[in-house]
């Protein structure tokens, strides 16, 4: 029975006031403590399945105007799938087979209905709807697993497609222009820029080498943190410093957040700039020549909140739920005006919640700018070793147990 603590609710459907006393009679005497709706007609069934909900319906199947067969096709058309038992003063065949094709669990004849029977078949019909509910559940979160699925391998397929052009691209550079200086035909001018070319395309190598390395970290659940106290505007001078040359380049404004109260911060240091240095990195990336980019820092009770703003292209509304998804891109086509390999988000994700944050991405759509809001934790004194917290599980505070916990959710 559906719940043992309150009245099995029960729609009775029979046009024969003294049919309608017998199945009562019958309920109690079986013991059923029953909450029973009766309806006469099946204007009347419709309207009471419409305004409440029911454990089990008995139906007549002679009814005034309608037969029951008409009645229980109406409840299966608007959606209703309440377990029915169907009765009858004839015993029938034909009419029993017809109402079983029509949804209907059981077959009762009134003429030899017994306390017994009417449980029994009451329970079998409710049985028999959880069974088909379950069933219909289970189908509905394989065919969803079965999507997801399909969509992570897509996204996958895609990565790696995005992993071979990348690693080809700054390759080709390298091996073209080393080629050229060991002829050794290049002037001096000509030698000093290809020296700088094979430089930058090294670096950016190895910047998608420590992507992927981290990333490998992160699924394995082996990125640690190394704790201490440190400033944070120190944190964020160094990440900005480290990427002023190249906003220059593009004749970007940075505005950094003024000096204020106390901003130390319990948190691994190379972790937190390696956040605000991909925040960072994408505002350039991603916004025009001449625009503006704004960091701000804010207390909020026992919490710092850092957004990064742009005055870049945006991100489409659609994306904005995935923007932080492994193997995700907005535009992951091979022929993207901007690199790289999508991973920047999924790891500063997961380094903010290490330490116990939360990160959320905003914009009003594509050519509108973006927003990155980090909310991490302040901290409380430095723990007593570093070893204490990077291991796993041992010497956590609770935020930071919190934050290591939401973050596997994230792992595949």
């Amino acid at each position: 029975m559906p719940d043992e603590r309150r009245p099995l609710r029960i729609l009775l459907v029979d046009d024969d006031q003294v049919d309608r006393l017998a199945v009562k009679r019958l309920l109690r005497q079986a013991g059923i403590e029953a909450d029973v709706d009766e309806r006469v007609d099946r204007p009347g069934a419709l309207d009471a399945v419409r305004n409440r909900s029911f454990d089990c319906a008995l139906l007549d199947y002679r009814l005034p105007g309608a037969d029951g067969l008409a009645l229980l096709q109406d409840l299966r058309s608007i959606g209703v799938g309440l377990p029915v038992v169907a009765l009858t003063g004839q015993g029938d065949e034909e009419v029993a087979v017809s109402l079983m094709k029509a949804g209907a669990a059981d077959y009762l004849n009134k003429n030899s209905l017994t306390a017994e029977r009417l449980e029994r078949s009451l329970r079998y019909a409710m049985a028999l709807q959880r069974a088909e509910t379950a069933r219909q559940e289970l189908l509905a979160r394989e065919q969803q697993a079965r999507l997801e699925a399909q969509a992570a391998n897509r996204a996958k397929d895609e990565f790696l497609a995005t992993l071979s052009h990348e690693l080809r691209t700054p390759l080709n550079a390298i091996l073209g222009w080393a080629q050229l200086l060991a002829g050794g035909h290049l002037d001096r001018p000509t030698t000093q820029r290809a020296v700088e070319i094979i430089e930058r395309n090294t670096r950016l190598q190895a910047q998608l080498i420590d992507d992927l390395l981290d990333i490998s970290r992160i699924i394995t659940g082996k990125l640690r943190l190394d704790m201490r106290v440190d400033s944070l505007r120190a944190i964020i001078d160094a990440a900005v410093e480290s990427l002023e040359g190249t906003a220059t380049a593009k004749r970007l404004i940075i505005e950094k957040p003024a000096g204020g109260s106390s901003d130390a911060i319990v948190c691994d240091p190379i972790r937190l700039q390696q956040v605000v240095w991909n925040l960072l990195s994408n505002a350039i990336k991603f916004t025009p020549d001449g625009g503006r980019i704004a960091i701000s820092v804010q207390r909020r009770d026992d919490s710092f909140v850092v957004a990064v703003t742009d005055t870049g292209v945006g991100i489409d509304t659609a994306f904005l739920p995935y923007v932080f998804e492994r193997f995700r891109q907005q535009d992951s086509a091979s022929t993207r005006k901007h690199g790289g390999l999508g991973l920047g988000l999924a790891i500063v994700r997961h380094i903010v919640e290490l330490h116990g944050g939360s990160i959320l991405a905003l914009s009003e759509g594509e050519g509108r700018g973006a927003t990155f809001v980090v909310t991490i934790p302040a901290g409380g004194e430095a723990p007593a070793s570093v070893a204490e917290v990077s291991e796993p599980h041992k010497g956590e505070t609770t935020r930071q147990s919190a934050g290591r916990k939401r973050a596997k959710v994230y792992r595949m």
